[in-house]
């Protein structure tokens, strides 16, 4: 029983480190794209409301 409890600790803990690595190699992307999506409508709204 312990060295089940023991195997799943070490397969959870290196999945979150994985996890970690991927989130933090992949952040500036992540970013990047909630930004397009943030920014994209902005300016759009912007630009509409001053051509009129």
């Amino acid at each position: 029983m312990e060295t089940i409890s023991t195997a799943m600790s070490t397969a959870i803990s290196g999945l979150s480190t994985n996890l970690q690595t991927a989130i933090g190699a992949n952040l500036p992307a992540i970013l990047g794209v909630a930004a397009i999506f943030i920014v994209v409508p902005a300016v759009w709204g912007f630009v509409k409301r001053f051509s009129r």
